[in-house]
C-alpha cells in the first residue's frame, strides 16, 4: 500500500479546537500526517473567565495562553488567519492569507452574538464573546463608576443565561469594592421565566440567592423589544414586551449576552444549517453531506437521544473534542506504528456516537464566588471555588501533555477507571491546595 502525506485541518482554537488539535497530535507522526491548526488570534482564550476582565479582576493577559506555547514540540502548525470561505468540492479552506488543502476537517470557529432583529439591540449595546469585548466593557463600566455625575446609574445586562448571570455578579462585586452601590445599580433582564434555563433548579435558586445578596435586580419573563438612545444620546431606553405592557428601563450601559448564532463562515457548496447558523450533524459530529469534514463546539449542532441539542457550553466542546481524539485516529491512521493516514477503513456507523451527560454545573458569580451542582447536590463558596481551580488545572496541564497526562486526562473518561483516577487527582489537587494555605 503506498504511503503519503495526509492532512487534519483544525479551524478555531477554542476550548474544542486547542483540546483536539493537542490531543490528537500524538497519534500524528511527521513523516506521513500533519495537523494544521488556524485561528485569527495568537493566543487560545479563556472565555469562561472574561467576564473577570470585563470587571477588573483580571488582565486581558490573565485570560490569554500563547498557542504556541500550548502545542510546542508538538506535530501541529499554526497559522494565524481568519477563514474566508471553505469549498468541501474541492477540499480547500480559503483564509485571508493564504488557501489551504485539507483531508479531514474539523470546524471549530465557535458562535457570534446572536440579536433576535430586535431594534437597536446590536446598535446599542455591548456584546461578551471576547477578551477584546471584555476590555471595552471595562473600560465603561469605569468610566461610570469614576463618574462625578449625581443622578443614579445602571448596568443592564439582557439575557440571563451563564454569561449574563457571571458577568452580572463580576459587575456587581467591582461597583460594591468602589463603594458605588448607591450610585450604580446592575440589572438583569432574561426574556424566560427562569435564569440559566436548562440548569438544574437547586442550583438556580441558589444562584438567584447570591445574586440578590449582592443587590443585583433581576427580571425575567420579560423579552426586549427594542433599545433607543434617549435625546441626548447618553442613556438607553429599552423597552420591554412583560405582563406589564411595554416597560422602560433606563440604561448606562447595556451588554447583550441574550443569545448565540454559529460564526458565520461561507461553505460553498453548502452544509445543512440551523436556524442560527450551527452546522446540522450526525451522531459522529460529522457532516452527513461530506463525511471527511467534521465540527464541534457552539458552531455545531449535535443532538442527543432525545433530539435536543447539546447546549452551547465549554464543557460540552471539549468533551467533544475528547471523543473525536480518539474516534479519527481508530478510523483514519490504519496503521499506528508508522500513523499512516487513509480514508475510513471502517464505516463510523460500527463505533459509538457522541454522548454526554452533564453530571457537573459549576458558575462564577464575581470575583470570588462559584457555585455548583455535582452528585446532585449544590455546591458554594472554598468547595465550589476548588473544583473551577482543579477543573482549570486539568484542562491546560492535559493541553499541554496532548493528552498523555493520565491522571488529568482521565477528567474527561467517562469510564468507571477514569473516574476512580480523577477522583484521586482532586484529592491530590485539594491537598497540594491545603498544604500551601498553611505552609
Amino acid at each position: 500500500m503506498s504511503t503519503f502525506k495526509k492532512r487534519i485541518v483544525i479551524l478555531g482554537a477554542g476550548y474544542g479546537g486547542i483540546f483536539l488539535a493537542t490531543n490528537i497530535s500524538r497519534y500524528m507522526k511527521e513523516k506521513t500526517g500533519e495537523i494544521i491548526l488556524v485561528d485569527k488570534n495568537p493566543y487560545h482564550q479563556l472565555l469562561q473567565e472574561i467576564h473577570l476582565v470585563a470587571a477588573g479582576f483580571r488582565t486581558a493577559n490573565d485570560v490569554k495562553i500563547p498557542i504556541l506555547e500550548l502545542i510546542k514540540e508538538m506535530n501541529i502548525k499554526f497559522i494565524q488567519s481568519a477563514v474566508k470561505q471553505i469549498r468541501p468540492d474541492t477540499n480547500q479552506v480559503i483564509l485571508e492569507s493564504t488557501k489551504i488543502h485539507y483531508d479531514l476537517l474539523i470546524i471549530c470557529l465557535g458562535a457570534s452574538t446572536k440579536y433576535f432583529n430586535i431594534k437597536g439591540a446590536e446598535e446599542n449595546s455591548l456584546p461578551l464573546r471576547s477578551i477584546t469585548d471584555a476590555s471595552l466593557i471595562y473600560d465603561r463600566i469605569s468610566s461610570i463608576v469614576n463618574s462625578d455625575k449625581k443622578q443614579q446609574q445602571s448596568v443592564v445586562i439582557v439575557g440571563g443565561g451563564a454569561t449574563g448571570v457571571s458577568l452580572g455578579g463580576a459587575l456587581s462585586d467591582f461597583i460594591n469594592e468602589k463603594k458605588k452601590s448607591d450610585s450604580v445599580s446592575v440589572t438583569i433582564i432574561e426574556a424566560l421565566p427562569t435564569i440559566l434555563s436548562g440548569w438544574d433548579k437547586r442550583l438556580v435558586m441558589k444562584v438567584e440567592e447570591v445574586l440578590l445578596e449582592k443587590g443585583i435586580r433581576i427580571i425575567k419573563n420579560s423579552p426586549v423589544a427594542k433599545v433607543e438612545k434617549n435625546a441626548d444620546g447618553s442613556i438607553n431606553d429599552i423597552f420591554l414586551s412583560d405582563d406589564d405592557g411595554n416597560s422602560r428601563i433606563h440604561s448606562s450601559l447595556t451588554i447583550w449576552t441574550a443569545g448565540i448564532k454559529g460564526y458565520n463562515v461561507p461553505i460553498t457548496p453548502e452544509v445543512e444549517k440551523t436556524k442560527d447558523g450551527k452546522i446540522v450533524l450526525n451522531g459522529f459530529c460529522q457532516t452527513d453531506r461530506y463525511p471527511n469534514i467534521f465540527s464541534i463546539g457552539d458552531i455545531a449542532a449535535v443532538r442527543d437521544d432525545e433530539g435536543k441539542l447539546y447546549p452551547p457550553l465549554a464543557q460540552i466542546a471539549v468533551r467533544e473534542a475528547k471523543y473525536l481524539s480518539d474516534l479519527i485516529p481508530k478510523h483514519f491512521i490504519v496503521n499506528e506504528e508508522t500513523s499512516e493516514v487513509s480514508g475510513p477503513p471502517t464505516p463510523l456507523s460500527i463505533d459509538k456516537k457522541f454522548e454526554y451527560t452533564i453530571n457537573v454545573q459549576l458558575i462564577s458569580l464575581g470575583n470570588d464566588d462559584y457555585v455548583g451542582f455535582i452528585n446532585n447536590h449544590v455546591i458554594s463558596g472554598n468547595l465550589a471555588k476548588l473544583v473551577e481551580e482543579f477543573s482549570q488545572s486539568a484542562y491546560i496541564k492535559t493541553l499541554k501533555s496532548g493528552g498523555r497526562d493520565v491522571m488529568n486526562t482521565s477528567l474527561y473518561g467517562d469510564d468507571t477507571f477514569s473516574h476512580i483516577v480523577s477522583g484521586i487527582t482532586f484529592a491530590q489537587f485539594t491537598f497540594v491546595r491545603w498544604l500551601k494555605n498553611i505552609a
